[in-house]
């Protein structure tokens, strides 16, 4: 019986990338996708649980998909439906719930159809310009705040061979931005050769084809001169961007988060960074009102990033998570919360504009993403957002430079 399917999504590139491949999973046994949960015969939602927000938006998903659409099958997987199952089937009742190490079997767990697993594997990637696929899975960091390393415990990596061969179709199918995802991408190492990521990413330089490839996210401690070198020797193959999480701009806050490196550290790296890769775009996640952040402390983090010049922040404020070391912690009152994440949102502000303003008259390497209001927008090697004459056919990869600059974004002509 052929049925139609809406996936819902919530949290990191990880997740989406795995729900697009049990997309795919899914339209190979003949299955077809609803545009809304309303028309659904199935819905499949891939939940988050690294803030309390994420959990009360993926249980009131579920509580509004249950009740307009009584008649559907609801699947739930994810790191929610990992940690917490019981508050799943409390939301969404008769939902069959999946752990992660299950997801990926769900294709063939629901339709009793046998399937291969093949860590996650992508053909394409629906509605999207840029692709993304999933080389690594799993934390062993005792960070005291977060849940992924109980959530996703396992330390797997797929195979080198696997990886290049998808991101080989993903070239030929079209893309010109292919996205390298993982919990934790710096530990990549292959089941079968032994090699890390600086082997993966020597074999994917080697490809044929107009394309460049991008890290999501990587631990500024797992940059190792090996993986650098390779990098920079990749030319503009290989995108000017990092995604460094910092998580707190204080020595005492990041030592009590049990944190790999102190500001030293990390500012050492975005400097060697910077020596490396002229103009590079490197962005950070901070946690705003951690519970042991005195005044002093957040004083010295807000010194310390804006001298930095780090060139965005993605802010998040501090939410318990039960069974981490943090959560037995006296939290701060929400009001200084609040406080410390504005400031931080407005310092991201200035950050973004100043990164902006100092690319006036250079030249960019961009991908075109969509078309609005006669203007097509694109993103930058660096990560920038930038806006050109348009309209222009989303995914083409071009020169440009920059001749305005404003928050967070350029105006550019092409070359």
């Amino acid at each position: 019986m052929r049925v139609k399917i809406f996936f819902k999504t919530v949290g990191c590139r990880v997740n989406q990338v795995e729900t697009e491949s049990l997309r795919e999973k899914f339209a190979a046994l003949g299955h077809q996708p609803a545009e809304t949960p309303e028309e659904a015969d199935l819905v499949v939602v891939n939940t988050c649980s690294v803030t309390a927000k994420a959990d009360r938006d993926c249980l009131a998903f579920l509580r509004q998909t249950a009740a307009a659409n009584p008649k559907a099958s609801i699947a739930v997987t994810g790191c929610l439906a990992t940690l917490e199952p019981q508050k799943i089937l409390a939301a969404a009742p008769g939902a069959a719930v999946f752990t992660n190490k299950e997801k990926e079997n769900i294709p063939a767990l629901v339709c009793g159809t046998p399937a291969a697993a093949d860590f996650f594997s992508v053909g394409k990637f629906h509605g999207k310009a840029r692709a993304f696929i999933k080389v690594q899975d799993g934390c062993n960091l005792k960070c005291a705040y977060c849940l992924v390393n109980i959530a996703r415990s396992e330390l797997k990596s797929k195979p080198l061979a696997a990886a290049v061969a998808e991101v080989k179709k993903l070239a030929a199918g079209g893309f010109a931005e292919i996205v390298l995802c993982g919990t934790r991408l710096g530990i990549y190492k292959c089941p079968e050769t032994g090699g890390g990521l600086a082997a993966l990413m020597r074999e994917l330089f080697a490809l044929e084809g107009e394309f460049r490839l991008r890290f999501s996210s990587i631990e500024s401690e797992e940059l190792t001169p090996e993986l650098l070198g390779v990098l920079k020797a990749a030319g503009p193959r290989f995108c000017d961007y990092f995604h460094l999480p910092l998580q707190a701009g204080a020595d005492p806050v990041l030592k009590a988060m049990g944190r790999l490196y102190d500001t030293a550290r990390y500012k050492a790296k975005v400097e060697e960074l910077r020596a490396i890769f002229p103009g590079v775009g490197v962005y950070a996640d901070i946690i705003a009102g951690y519970p042991s952040e005195t005044e002093a402390d957040f004083g010295a983090a807000l010194d310390y990033v804006r001298g930095l010049r780090l060139s965005g922040l993605h802010v998040f404020s501090f939410s318990a998570r039960p069974g981490t070391r943090a959560a037995a912690l006296t939290p701060l009152p929400p009001g200084t919360v609040s406080a410390r994440s504005a400031a931080l949102r407005a310092l991201d502000g200035e950050l973004r504009a100043a990164y902006a303003a100092s690319m006036l008259g250079r030249e960019l390497s961009a991908l075109t993403l969509r078309n609005k209001e006669g203007r097509a927008l694109a993103l930058a090697s660096n990560f920038l957002n930038v806006e050109l004459p348009g309209p222009l056919k989303a995914g083409r990869l071009l020169r440009c430079r920059v001749t305005a600059a404003r928050a967070g974004a350029c105006l550019a002509e092409p070359l």
